[in-house]
């Protein structure tokens, strides 16, 4: 379903399959040829949508033999690919693959792109589902080799996704980090500027965690400075947040009280009430009482 379609309720979908149904019945009577198989084939999908899961899977054999007898190579690598969802869907993984695999050989015999890095990123999801995460990171990474011969930045992106999951998991955050260095490079060639900010306040968590106090304030600062830019006022507050942290740790607490009130001005003009909540919190940490809170707020608003 494209983008710009609503999506469909239960209810319509329903309605919608026995239109269908009624009208396979009709189509049936002049053969089961090419427009018989594109109805059986809708109606196959829409029992997958609706978790019909046996009879989705009876139907789309159907087609499947058809595409075999008429020697459609496309056919039948859609058919895998789609008998690939609906297995993960319904939890039989092992299963999954073997239809993602099939379908992946087809398109990489046709040399059809984009199809083969849909497989491999739903053969990759089914191997973190069953925690084979040495295979599922060849998987991904032989997907992202792919995305960036054909320079498709967004499928890229998300096979980098899912290879930081697998490492977080494994917790190698060297690894960890340098994809999130690609992930930073991706997003600059995109010009997407909250997964800019995002991958450096990234980089500055994983600094931190190794206590690179001095790199995760760099990192942090770039992200703030962006988010500055963009005028994006959550991300400027959790920017903020994170820098005034990391002055606190390195032993500056007048820099770090800046930062918090800083960001204690913009949550209160967007009356973000967590954010208030939290900062309050962080500079009562340093030893600020709510009249002090209240002074430096003034303070601020007279600069």
């Amino acid at each position: 379903m494209s983008g710009n379609e609503k999506e469909l309720t239960k209810e319509e979908l329903n309605k919608l399959l026995e239109t269908k149904l009624e009208n396979l019945k009709s189509l049936e009577q002049r053969g089961k040829n090419s427009n018989y198989i594109k109805e059986l084939s809708d109606i196959a999908l829409l029992q997958l949508q609706l978790e019909k899961y046996e009879e989705s899977e009876d139907n789309y054999m159907i087609c499947l033999v058809h595409f075999q007898k008429q020697k459609d190579r496309l056919g039948q690598a859609a058919v895998f690919g789609v008998l690939g969802i609906l297995f993960f869907e319904k939890g039989n993984y092992h299963k999954s693959i073997e239809n993602y695999e099939e379908a992946f050989n087809i398109y990489k015999e046709l040399n059809q792109i984009q199809e083969q890095i849909t497989c491999l990123k739903g053969w990759g999801n089914n191997l973190i589902k069953l925690n084979m995460l040495d295979d599922a990171c060849e998987v991904f990474l032989d997907c992202s080799v792919i995305c960036s011969d054909h320079n498709d930045i967004y499928n890229f992106l998300d096979c980098l996704g899912k290879l930081i999951y697998i490492h977080e998991l494994t917790e190698q955050w060297d690894v960890v980090f340098e994809l999130y260095k690609k992930t930073l490079k991706s997003f600059k060639k995109l010009y997407d500027n909250k997964g800019i900010i995002t991958s450096y306040f990234n980089l500055g968590i994983l600094q931190k965690k190794k206590n690179n106090f001095e790199e995760a304030l760099r990192y942090f600062q770039k992200g703030t400075n962006k988010a500055i830019d963009s005028n994006y006022a959550e991300l400027i507050i959790r920017g903020l947040s994170y820098v005034g942290e990391l002055f606190f740790y390195l032993g500056e607490k007048k820099e770090a009280k800046d930062q918090f009130i800083k960001a204690l001005h913009i949550a209160n003009k967007i009356k973000a009430e967590n954010a208030k909540i939290q900062l309050r919190i962080l500079l009562q940490s340093l030893g600020l009482q709510d009249k002090h809170i209240l002074d430096e707020l003034r303070k601020h608003e007279e600069i």
